[in-house]
C-alpha cells in the first residue's frame, strides 16, 4: 500500500501535514509521537513490506543528516523506519521531504491499519517461497477503501509469510496469512486474533486453507467485525483478540465466517495468484543493526547496493536488513568492500531492543546498554535464537515470544529484569515462560551465558 492508496476521511489531516499536528489522535495517525525528552518527537515512516528504492534510502539518509544529524535512523519490527530527536518545527518539513520521496507516515501509528508486513522470503527473497507482494498490496488497497479505517477501536496488524518457517510471525497479529499448497494449488492458511502487550495472547487458526483471492475480502470482513465488536471504552481490552476472548473461540469463528460470506457476496473480487518469480535469489546475507540503528552513511551504502540490479535489499521484522543475490561469492565480496557495514555483517545472534530510556517516556530500563553488552558477549557467534529486550511490560521488542525475552522494570533506583525463555518467535503458538525475576543486568548476562 502506497501513499496514494491511503485516503484520509472526515477530520483526519492530510499527509503531509502543513503544521505540527496538535491533536494527539491526529499526531499518532501521522506517526508522530513525543519522546521522553521534552520538546522532542519521533516521526515514523511507513514502508510497505520493508521495500525501499535506492533513491528512497538516499532520501532517508538526507533527512537524518538535515533534521537529526546526531541521531541514527531506527528500524522497527514492522519494517518501518523512524527519525528521532525532531523539534515540532521539523515535523512538517520531514513530512514534506517524505512525500517528495514517495513515502508516507499516514497510518504508521494510531487506531488504524498499521504497516502490512511481508516476510523477506515472500518478497522475492528466497527460492521455494511464493512472492506475496501483490497479495499484500491488493489487501492494503481493499482496506484503504474502508470508511472507518482511521477510527478503529485500536490498531490492526496484518502479516504475510511465504515460507515454511513462518518468519512473518503470524501468531501475534490480528491477521496472519501463510502461503500453503493444497493439491498443487497455492492458498493461504489464516491465523488471527492474537496480540502482544502487557498481557499477551497468541492467535488461533481461523482457516486451514482459503484461496489466495479471498485474502482481501477476509481482511475486510475481519476489520468490519473488529470495528463492530472492539471495546471503545477500555483501550487495554480493545484489540480484536479481546473480542475473541469475550465471545469464545468457536463463536468468534462463526461471527467472522458470517461476515466473510457477506463481504464476498457484495461485489466481484479480482483473481490473485501466487507465482514463483522467474528469477530466484538463492544467496542471502543478513545485516544486524544493533538497537535497530542505521546511520545516514549506512543508509547511503544500502542505497548504493539497491542501485545494483543484481541485488535486492529488504528491511526485515527483527532489526535486520537482508541482501539477496544469485551469486553468494559476489554478495560476500560486495559486503567486504563496504566498511560501513562491517559490524552489521559480523556473525551474531538476533537481538531486538526497544528504544528504552533512550527515547521512550514509558520505559523503565536502559535496554540499549544491555543490548550492547549482549552483542559484545556473543560477538562472532551466529545464532538463529531471538533475544528481545523490552524496557517496560508492554513488551515492544517481542519479549513474550522470544527464545530469550527480557522485560525491564525498577526496584527503587535499580533496573531489574524479568527473564523469559522458549517462545516461538510468533512463528507458532508458544509464548515464552518466566524463568527469572528481579534480575540485574549482570545476572541476565550470566544466565544467558550458562
Amino acid at each position: 500500500m502506497t501513499q496514494s492508496d491511503i485516503q484520509p476521511a472526515g477530520d483526519i489531516p492530510a499527509f503531509p501535514c502543513q503544521s505540527f499536528p496538535t491533536e494527539a489522535r491526529h499526531a499518532r495517525l501521522l506517526g508522530v509521537y513525543p519522546q521522553r525528552q521534552s520538546g522532542h518527537f519521533m516521526q515514523r515512516v511507513r514502508i510497505h513490506a520493508g521495500l525501499l528504492r535506492a533513491e528512497q534510502w538516499r532520501a532517508m539518509a538526507a533527512m537524518a543528516r538535515r533534521f537529526s544529524p546526531d541521531t541514527p535512523l531506527h528500524l522497527t519490527t514492522r519494517q518501518d523506519m523512524e527519525l528521532h530527536d525532531l523539534s515540532a518545527d521539523d515535523v512538517p518539513a520531514v513530512q514534506q521531504a517524505m512525500a517528495a520521496a514517495g513515502l508516507t507516515s499516514l497510518g504508521s501509528g494510531g487506531d488504524t491499519l498499521r504497516n502490512i508486513t511481508v516476510c523477506t522470503c515472500a518478497a522475492g527473497g528466497s527460492s521455494g517461497a511464493p512472492d506475496m507482494l501483490n497479495l499484500a498490496h491488493a489487501t492494503g488497497r481493499t482496506l484503504a477503501e474502508y470508511g472507518h479505517l482511521f477510527g478503529l477501536p485500536r490498531k490492526f496488524k496484518i502479516a504475510f509469510s511465504g515460507c515454511a518457517e513462518n518468519c512473518g510471525r503470524p501468531f501475534f497479529h490480528d491477521l496472519g496469512f501463510g502461503a500453503i499448497r493444497r493439491d498443487g494449488v497455492w492458498g493461504v492458511k489464516v491465523i488471527g486474533a492474537g496480540s502482544l502487550g502487557a498481557k499477551p495472547e497468541l492467535g488461533i487458526v481461523l482457516y486451514d486453507w482459503i484461496p489466495v483471492s479471498d485474502a482481501p475480502a477476509l481482511s475486510l470482513a475481519a476489520m468490519r467485525l473488529f470495528d463492530r465488536l472492539g471495546d471503545r471504552q477500555n483501550r487495554a481490552k480493545a484489540r480484536l483478540r479481546h473480542a475473541r476472548q469475550r465471545l469464545g473461540d468457536e463463536a468468534f469463528r462463526v461471527e467472522l465466517d458470517n461476515e466473510f460470506v457477506a463481504t464476498k457476496s457484495e461485489r466481484p473480487w479480482p483473481a490473485i495468484a501466487l507465482a514463483e518469480p522467474v528469477t530466484r535469489s538463492n544467496a542471502r546475507r543478513a545485516l544486524s543493526f544493533l538497537k535497530g540503528d542505521v546511520t545516514a552513511n549506512q543508509a547511503d551504502v544500502l542505497a548504493h547496493l539497491a542501485d545494483d540490479a543484481a541485488l535486492s535489499v529488504r528491511i526485515g521484522n527483527d532489526h535486520r536488513v537482508w541482501l539477496f543475490s544469485q551469486d553468494q561469492n559476489r554478495l560476500d565480496r560486495i559486503i567486504q568492500e563496504q566498511p560501513e557495514l562491517a559490524a552489521a555483517a559480523a556473525p551474531q545472534p538476533i537481538i531486538i531492543a526497544c528504544p528504552g530510556t533512550r527515547w521512550c517516556g514509558r520505559a523503565l530500563a536502559d535496554t540499549n546498554r544491555l543490548a550492547e553488552r549482549l552483542r559484545d558477549i556473543f560477538s562472532g557467534k551466529a545464532d538463529a535464537q531471538l533475544i528481545g529486550i523490552s524496557g517496560c511490560p508492554n513488551g515492544c521488542a517481542l519479549s513474550a515470544v522470544s527464545d530469550f525475552g527480557l522485560i525491564g522494570g525498577r526496584s527503587g533506583q535499580d533496573e531489574k529484569y524479568i527473564l523469559l525463555s522458549s517462545g516461538g518467535q510468533g512463528r507458532d503458538g508458544r509464548l515464552a515462560r518466566t524463568v527469572g525475576t528481579g534480575l540485574s543486568a549482570d545476572q541476565v548476562c550470566q544466565k544467558l551465558l550458562s
